[in-house]
């Protein structure tokens, strides 16, 4: 035999256990990015997104609100970045501080892509004086708290079930183009929640 047709034959072996390697390397990453994106019901319970999907997606309609610290928000404050989104109505007390301090922490705990995530509270704070509402803003400087009124048809975007949004408890998530895509129970392991982030940044180029 030659050297002529032992070297073709060699480089064909040294190509396809090339691209043996690399599959084996590609090939968990596809999977995670069809199962998550493409085929979220084959998903295993165990593994499957920790929130709830809404299905399909629900785009936010134009709004434009003032804010506890005196500025306006509107509609394109979600464009460009990942959003976790708290409702709340009256007063905020206990449970409603431990929220905010809950998304304050998910939005830290994404590291470097910190600034791919804001956070938005909507209130309905008829109720609620002006110092209340300054003394929240103040344990909470990072977040932007928009005043919202009952019957916004802002707030009917995110009923997802019977409850009623302002007074449900659960965080939601919008996308960078202001789409309503999950919901998280009150009592959600933020360790799931996060999970659920890493892989939106990971794998998605918006944000």
């Amino acid at each position: 035999m030659t050297t002529d047709t032992i070297e073709p034959t060699q480089r064909r072996r040294s190509r396809a256990s090339l691209l043996i390697v690399l599959a084996l390397f590609a090939a968990p990453v596809l999977v995670a990015w069809s199962l998550f994106y493409i085929f979220p019901e084959w998903m295993p319970s165990s593994t499957n997104n920790h929130g709830d999907l809404v299905e399909p997606a629900r785009p936010l309609p134009d709004f434009n609100l003032g804010t506890v610290s005196g500025d306006a928000v509107d509609q394109t404050f979600l464009r460009g970045k990942w959003n976790y989104v708290y409702l709340h109505e009256g007063e905020c007390g206990s449970a409603c501080v431990e929220r905010l301090y809950k998304v304050r922490q998910l939005r830290l705990a994404n590291g470097k892509n910190i600034d791919r995530i804001q956070r938005l509270m909507l209130w309905r704070a008829d109720t609620v004086s002006p110092d209340a509402r300054a003394e929240l803003q103040s344990h909470f400087p990072g977040q932007v708290i928009a005043l919202v009124a009952e019957n916004s048809g802002l707030v009917s975007v995110f009923s997802t079930d019977a409850e009623a949004p302002l007074t449900a408890g659960r965080i939601y998530l919008v996308d960078p183009l202001g789409n309503l895509m999950m919901s998280y129970q009150p009592d959600a392991e933020p360790r799931g929640i996060i999970k659920d982030m890493h892989r939106l940044l990971k794998y998605s180029g918006l944000g």
